[in-house]
């Protein structure tokens, strides 16, 4: 019976496999480093420029295996955390309140489009001039991007609100302001917080990473800076790739399901769009 069931079984996880092997968003992945694995034969470039692909994954393993890139994965994420925490929720709150006036949204929106348009590394130089250097500067520029990323995207989202939400609840007697936040505010603006959020952290982790290299004296950032400054190319594309690697595993294991229940739990999305 065992072996019946095993000959039944093999198929099925043949298949998984091979649906897994061959998923769209995994071709250009195996493209890419199969490129890269060929390239050096047919292109002799030096290692400290284009390191091989073995030379990374090598490289790779001794600074995992030493701890050397967790630790520098550590401070970085405890600096996103802290700064995003930061942003997001100063950024959602006064988003809020600016929300419930329709004149104080029209008033104050250009302003923080302005901000919101300016690149969180162009506040490195005026960072580090009233922080210094160390984790000062890095809080500030990230904090002061999702701030902006967030408020932006929440004031977007409660402008989609029909005036016709407000006027029934106050039709039926709610309170103007507890009311009005928990029942149309917060329901109607939840996309656009989350869309704010989730740009918000894909920016925060942009800018981290540059100015822990110009800032910063630890963390993913000073330590490619650091290995490009000994021409250690292996090290650098190392940290590229957990870089990458970290984004994804955010937006994929945190992010989106965070959105879609959030966005399901107020009956914006239904079941089959997930």
């Amino acid at each position: 019976m065992s072996s019946r069931f095993r000959r039944g079984r093999a198929p099925l996880v043949w298949r998984v496999c091979l649906r897994t092997v061959l998923r769209p968003g995994l071709v250009p992945v195996a493209v890419v480093l199969a490129v890269w694995a060929v390239l050096p034969y047919f292109d002799h470039l030096p290692v400290y420029k284009l390191p091989h692909l073995t030379q990374v994954a090598s490289e790779l393993w001794h600074l995992a295996v030493s701890g050397t890139i967790f630790g520098a994965l550590g401070d970085s994420l405890s600096r996103l955390v802290i700064a995003f925490v930061i942003g997001a929720t100063l950024g959602v709150a006064l988003g809020v309140a600016v929300a419930l006036s329709r004149a104080l949204n029209d008033f104050l929106m250009p302003l923080v489009a302005f901000f919101n348009a300016i690149a969180g590394i162009a506040w490195i130089p005026l960072a580090i001039v009233w922080f210094g250097f160390g984790s000062g500067p890095v809080l500030f520029v990230i904090a002061n991007n999702v701030f902006f990323i967030v408020l932006y995207n929440t004031l977007l989202g409660a402008e989609g609100i029909p005036r016709v939400m407000y006027d029934a609840v106050r039709t039926l007697g709610g309170d103007r302001r507890r009311t009005i936040v928990r029942e149309v505010l917060v329901p109607g603006a939840m996309v656009g917080v989350l869309g704010g959020l989730r740009t918000g952290l894909a920016f925060a982790w942009r800018a981290l990473v540059a100015v822990e290299m110009i800032a910063a004296s630890n963390g993913l950032g000073f330590m490619s800076i650091q290995a490009s400054r000994v021409f250690d190319g292996s090290t650098v594309v190392s940290v590229i790739l957990v870089i990458g690697v970290v984004w994804i595993l955010m937006d994929r294991l945190l992010l989106r399901p965070v959105e879609a229940l959030t966005v399901r739990r107020w009956g914006m999305m239904g079941g089959a769009d997930l």
